[in-house]
Formats: structure tokens, sequence, C-alpha cells
């Protein structure tokens, strides 16, 4: 099985001293296996590196990071084949991330697994959303 690996070097993915998030902590954005590819977490975070202190705006921002990541794997939003998304504070927002989610994620829609979890690698982000999509031959 051939496996490609994708590493974003968009600006919004720049790390803090330089150099992108992927370099800093040793992983991919995406991995295309077979036919699939496989996309890290993506997190709210605004392009200048800050975290929006509304809710909506994480989301929207982590679905933009999803699918900038999956464009550069040559994948659309329309490729999602499943969606998982981990929340601080899941009660609290999802019905707002589900709205959110519907501006995003078009039918034929992908499994979607949705987890309520402690906290993010950063304090104050309250969403990162991973996902599996098919590959484009």
């Amino acid at each position: 099985m051939t496996k490609t690996v994708y590493s974003s070097t968009n600006p919004i993915f720049t790390a803090a001293g330089g150099g992108t998030i992927f370099d800093k902590f040793q992983y991919s954005s995406a991995v295309k296996a077979g036919d699939l590819v496989f996309v890290a977490g993506q997190i709210g975070l605004n392009p200048d590196g800050s975290i929006p202190e509304k809710a909506e705006q994480q989301f929207v921002n982590a679905f933009e990071r999803l699918k900038l990541v999956l464009a550069e794997a040559g994948c659309q939003m329309s490729d999602l084949v499943e969606l998982v998304s981990y929340h601080v504070g899941v009660n609290a927002h999802l019905a707002d991330f589900a709205k959110v989610k519907a501006q995003y994620v078009p039918a034929p829609f992908p499994t979607w697994t949705i987890l309520d979890i402690a906290g993010l690698a950063r304090p104050g982000l309250i969403i990162e959303i991973k996902a599996v999509a098919a590959a484009k031959n």
C-alpha cells in the first residue's frame, strides 16, 4: 500500500517561534493510505493563533482548517466518510456546533462520532475535529 504524507505550509499553521505546528510536534496534517485520507485533528484557532471568544467562531475556524487540509490532499468536504468531533463541554454547545457543521458537511453524510472531553492541548479551546475522506484517484 502506498502512503502519501501531507504537511501543510499554510501560514495559519505557523507555530510560535517559526515553522509549522506539524514540524514542531512531528506529525502530518493528513496521510493518504490506499483509498483513504486521514486528517489530523483541526482546532478552532484564529489565523493569527489566538483563540476566538465565541464558540461558534471556533467551530467555523476548525471546519475551515479541515477544508484546507482536505484540499491540499486533493479532497473536498463532500469526500468525508468519517467525522469525529471532540468537545469540551459538549452539552453547552452541541446545537450550535451542529448548525455550523450543516454549513460545511453536505449529504450524503459521513459517519459522525461526538466525544465530550475534559480538555484540549491548549486551554480555551473547545473543539477539535478529525476526519477520514475517500481519496480522489
